[in-house]
Formats: structure tokens, sequence, C-alpha cells
């Protein structure tokens, strides 16, 4: 079975004016840090399209200039998919999302990448830029990440059991 290490907050930013120049920070060190190179992206921003994903080759630069220009961004994703991925949502290898519209970042990699996961360390680095009220590193089925996320951690009505947690890493 395909397992996945999620770590999910829910966040606001710290300043608005300079969340977006961080988190791509964030991210980009991340790259370099576990040496792999995200193959997508997403953004949602004034000017940008936000449906679908499109590959770094064509979209880092129109992200960075968006950032540049302080333009009203509500979400910015980081994507590692094979050559031959069919849904993005279930091919992962490693997402790092920020959204502002929904108030969460999430960083999800499959278990293989595991001994590079320092959730510890990203949490300590995400606080310089974000405010986390709740936050959980998880163990689970690839097929029920987002799942979990958003019906466990973001609506406290969800049960459990049923999305197959393999373990609880970390809770705040």
């Amino acid at each position: 079975m395909r397992k996945m290490i999620s770590l999910f907050a829910v966040c606001t930013p710290i300043c608005t004016d300079t969340v977006w120049e961080d988190w791509y920070r964030f991210c980009m060190r991340q790259e370099q840090e576990n040496a792999f190179a995200f193959s997508h992206v997403s953004c949602s921003t004034e000017t940008l399209n936000p449906n679908g994903i499109r590959t770094r080759s064509r979209y880092l630069k129109k992200i960075e200039a968006c950032i540049d220009r302080k333009e009203e961004i509500s979400h910015i994703e980081f994507y590692l998919l094979p050559k031959d991925f069919y849904q993005a949502v279930f091919d992962f290898k490693v997402y790092m999302g920020l959204s502002l519209r929904s108030g969460d970042c999430e960083i999800t990699v499959e278990d293989r990448f595991w001994d590079a996961f320092a959730y510890p360390l990203y949490f300590e680095q995400l606080r310089k830029f974000l405010r986390i009220t709740k936050a959980e590193v998880n163990l689970l089925p690839h097929n029920q990440t987002f799942n979990y996320n958003v019906n466990c951690i973001l609506n406290t009505n969800g049960v459990r059991k049923k999305y197959g947690v393999i373990e609880q890493i970390y809770a705040e």
C-alpha cells in the first residue's frame, strides 16, 4: 500500500504583504535541501487562471511576477509528479500548498521521503510567516490524504477511523 506523510495546519498569515514571498522561498528551499524539483504548480491570482495545474517551466516565472507585483493571491501549490501521472491529486510524490482562501497549509510526501521529512523544522520555519492554530502530522493511505485533512482536521465532526489513519505522528 502506498503511504503518505501529511503535515496539515490551519493557519493565517502573520503579514499579508510578505506571506507569498515567504511561502515561495520556503518551497524552493525544500527543493534544494531535498534534491528534487517540483514538476507542476498551481496558483490563483488576479491575472493567472486558477483552473488546474501547469508545468513548472511554463508557469513559475509568472507566479514570481505576481508575487513581485503584490497581486492578490488566494493559493499557491507545488507538485512533484511522475511523467506519466493520471490525476495529480492521487499521483503526486510531494505536494506543498498554502491557501489563504481556506486558511490552511499542507505538506504531503510519499513515505519513502520520510527521512527528509523534518516536520518539527517545517513547523519552526512556517511559524516565521504563518500563525498556526491547529496542526497534525499523519501517516495515511495515499487515497485518503485529502479526505482526511478536509473532513477530520478542518471539520471537527469527522470520523477519523473511516479514513484509515495508519499513525498519528504529531498533533497540536
